[in-house]
């Protein structure tokens, strides 16, 4: 029960590139972005997750990632990005902070506080090693 007989050849078959619908495929441009009749602005909000904007068609970034580089330039590569506040909407400038992941893992442990000065002095201890 629930097996395919040996031999067996799905309907599918030597069918690559079918078009069962034309009339209602997905066409290139035609309602994306600006144009879609669902667009709320450029933002999308997943659940468990930060924002995400939109960047041109099929593309997004996260919100955090874009306000960090726009003010203090590239995350360093290996590293994340940190909301001092905890609160992952609260994307400002001043609540972001880019972290390798060693800091995070005492953070997350509990063996540091998360507040921006014992963080601080945590990256400048890793940069020196």
């Amino acid at each position: 029960m629930g097996k395919f007989k040996s031999g067996h050849k799905p309907w599918n078959a030597g069918l690559k590139g079918i078009r069962l619908s034309p009339a209602t495929e997905f066409k290139v441009g035609k309602t994306t972005g600006e144009k879609h009749p669902s667009w709320k602005g450029g933002e999308q909000n997943f659940a468990n997750d930060c924002v995400y904007l939109y960047t041109g068609t099929n593309k997004r970034v996260r919100r955090p990632k874009k306000v960090y580089e726009d003010a203090y330039g590239e995350i360093p590569k290996g590293w994340i990005l940190y909301h001092l506040d905890g609160d992952r909407y609260n994307d400002s400038a001043d609540n972001l902070i880019a972290i390798p992941r060693a800091v995070l893992v005492k953070i997350n442990a509990g063996r540091m506080n998360a507040n921006y000065h014992e963080i601080k002095q945590a990256v400048e201890q890793f940069k020196n090693k």
